[in-house]
């Protein structure tokens, strides 16, 4: 039974930081802790992460925001998990020691595997069957790179391998057991998201065993008990959802084609589609938004893979000094033609170009660094207007609404100039954090059945005169990109 002390926990692993969050029945914030994770770069496009550190501040910020006066451990309800999706660890079935680093799902260690795919008959098995691109985004390329090149990983018989839930699960959860919940299946590109099991064909084309992969199984499901060494209390762990696909469930108010936009260390925009499952599309995916109580619930998604992190590598090189400067600096700056290409790991949707990369362009005498730094939050703007233009384009529907979260959403300036761009209601939450309260929204269903829909949102609406010129630069922007493709 609920009552007004109860509290639900949501463990939010991140790229860059983990968060524990504690939310009442309410889904009312009432204390949280992070701690930030390192991203290692030990050669050009590869980005890895330390498991280890990963479980020790999933430990550490459990402990800290769950230790304050007004919360009573025996009132802990249950806990959610929500992670960077396609990241992957492998681990010693035995020991639960990792075998590598943690390979990032910003790697693109897996470029070259997925050159020699792209035109075969593997690369169509591919897309029909997971609804994903062949890019090294995804974590197939990254497991069958590590099998051919890491020692430690070839006597297969003793291996583990699984995406960053699976991860947590093993360590955290009693009995240590191979768990992936199914969002986070379906973004590795070896999963059928129409049959819901892992592809046998695709294993086999790619020499991947099916027996170092985790039993999948749906979104709100009994993952067992956390270990009673870490609070000192055994709880239940109920729900898991990829991090996208919780902040879609954390704005979700059970229409069909919600719409929104996560802006972290990427940008994320999903539509909730229901139970139809689209067909493999060039420019965006088709991908699994949740599986709850055996109904599996769809989604498209358009990828922007540098948001966050474009604003940070402006901050390493000098563009602004701390995160409280940046609004001040956008206010300051004016309309410029200086146009930034956002790909530090290349660009996904709806370009999809791993080659490619970040670029500031246009910049002359008069240029200054507050022009620099606007440059740089349209571009993550942009990007989203050419996700939003190919699907509408796609599946013939128009979007009159989008709502949107993350650290990106906190700036005022970015959020009216995203509404002026698309010309539409800009919704953004009040809560940034939305993947968290998605997963805690979920755990809560399951433990409780009971619901509540989230609706805190400040709205920015099209300002009128602005979206000629705007849409002019985008225009420009747009062609930049496709000139430097079309060369290769």
């Amino acid at each position: 039974m609920i009552n007004k002390n109860n509290y639900i926990v949501a463990i939010d692993q991140g790229s860059t930081s983990t968060r524990t969050v504690i939310y009442d029945h309410k889904l009312n914030l009432i204390n949280s802790s992070q701690r930030k994770t390192k991203e290692i770069y030990p050669d050009n496009g590869w980005v890895e992460q330390d498991p280890e550190e990963i479980l020790i501040t999933v430990r550490e910020t459990l402990i800290e925001a769950i230790n304050i006066p007004e919360i009573n451990k025996e009132n802990i309800l249950s806990i959610g998990i929500t992670n960077q999706r396609e990241s992957i660890v492998f681990w010693n079935k035995e020991t639960l020691l990792p075998l590598s680093p943690a390979i990032s799902w910003q790697c693109l260690r897996g470029i070259e595997l997925c050159k020699n795919i792209k035109g075969s008959k593997l690369e169509s098995i591919i897309n029909k069957s997971t609804g994903l691109k062949v890019d090294p985004y995804f974590s197939f390329s990254k497991i069958v790179w590590a099998l051919k090149n890491i020692e430690a990983l070839s006597d297969t018989e003793n291996i583990c391998v699984g995406t960053i839930d699976s991860w947590l699960l093993t360590n955290l959860v009693e009995g240590n057991p191979h768990l992936t919940e199914i969002t986070n299946a379906s973004r590795t590109g070896l999963y059928n998201t129409e049959k819901e099991e892992w592809d046998d064909e695709i294993l086999g084309l790619l020499n991947i065993p099916r027996s170092i992969l985790p039993k999948v199984v749906q979104s709100n499901y009994n993952f067992g008990f956390l270990s009673k060494d870490i609070l000192g209390k055994k709880i239940p762990i109920n729900s898991i959802l990829g991090d996208q696909q919780a902040s879609l469930f954390g704005h979700k108010q059970d229409q069909l084609m919600e719409i929104k936009c996560t802006y972290g260390t990427g940008g994320f925009l999903l539509i909730d589609t229901g139970q139809e499952r689209y067909d493999f599309n060039q420019n965006f995916l088709s991908t699994i938004a949740s599986k709850i109580d055996k109904k599996t619930t769809h989604a498209l998604e358009g990828s922007i893979l540098s948001a966050g992190s474009l604003i940070e590598w402006l901050k390493n090189i000098n563009i602004f000094e701390n995160n409280d400067q940046i609004e001040e600096s956008l206010n300051q700056s004016e309309f410029t033609e200086t146009l930034i290409i956002p790909a530090l790991n290349g660009l996904g949707a709806p370009f999809w170009n791993a080659k490619i990369r970040a670029s500031i362009e246009n910049i002359n005498s008069s240029t200054s660094k507050h022009d620099i730094l606007r440059a740089g939050f349209e571009s993550v703007a942009f990007s989203t207007k050419s996700i939003i233009e190919t699907i509408e384009n796609t599946i013939d529907y128009k979007i009159r609404s989008i709502k949107i979260d993350g650290g990106l959403s906190q700036s005022k300036f970015f959020n009216q100039f995203l509404s002026d761009l698309l010309s539409i209601e800009v919704k953004v939450a009040q809560n940034s954090e939305m993947t968290s309260l998605g997963v805690a929204k979920l755990s809560l269903l399951k433990d409780s059945k009971v619901s509540k829909d989230y609706d805190d949102y400040n709205n920015f609406l099209p300002q009128k005169g602005s979206y000629k010129k705007i849409n002019k630069k985008y225009n420009n922007w747009k062609n930049l990109i496709n000139t430097k493709i079309n060369k290769g």
